[in-house]
């Protein structure tokens, strides 16, 4: 009976070792690469101003030909990164897989909102807007957990920031739309573009 019990304890430490070297590797890549942050980054600013020049008359009033398209490539995009990504670890990651879903979970939870709303007639880039601001600001705090990065809290409180000042009872116009295309640079595809940079820079072993 006890050696069985012995043998329970070193299966399960064995098993822990594991999944720590695996999260510790996910850790390491998710950390120092930034390609689902520029892809976003790059499409909600390119959404953002299209729908501006689209309220004040630039090109024609197409929500649907402006977002639709962003959406689509957005998650195609996300998941062929997430899928080049695992085939690159050579391994079922933890930390990869949670990197990746944060992302794809931005995507579908936007699609979702979009697609209901515009076939129910209740869309409202308000509304939009403040879904993508609680979706990121999840991302990048689930982000900032597995990499251990403390300045992507930053970008987190960002997020958090964009989110309760479009909660208030504020009109969203064509400025807000400017404010969002800003934003979506800062808060999205500059972060991105740094830790890209940093790729080939491994993390210290006492990051916390």
């Amino acid at each position: 009976m006890s050696t069985k019990f012995n043998k329970n304890i070193e299966t399960a430490a064995d098993d822990l070792a594991l999944i720590r070297r695996m999260m510790e590797a996910g850790r390491r890549r998710a950390g120092i690469d930034g390609s689902h942050m520029i892809i976003w980054g790059a499409l909600m600013m390119i959404g953002f101003f299209s729908q501006y020049a689209s309220v004040v008359g630039h090109i024609p009033d197409t929500i649907l030909g402006i977002w639709l398209p962003i959406l689509v490539i957005g998650n195609a995009l996300s998941i062929y990164v997430g899928k080049k990504h695992k085939k690159n670890s050579n391994s079922d990651n933890l930390s990869l897989e949670a990197y990746s879903s944060a992302w794809m979970t931005i995507g579908i939870g936007a699609i979702i909102y979009f697609a209901v709303s515009l076939l129910t007639g209740a869309f409202d880039p308000k509304t939009m807007t403040l879904i993508s601001a609680a979706l990121f600001g999840g991302a990048y705090f689930i982000i900032a957990r597995i990499t251990r990065i403390k300045s992507l809290y930053l970008v987190v409180i960002g997020w958090w920031v964009v989110l309760s000042y479009f909660s208030m009872p504020i009109p969203f116009d064509h400025e807000s739309l400017l404010i969002m295309a800003m934003v979506s640079a800062v808060l999205i595809l500059l972060p991105g573009q740094m830790m890209r940079r940093a790729q080939h820079i491994p993390l210290p072993d006492n990051e916390e």
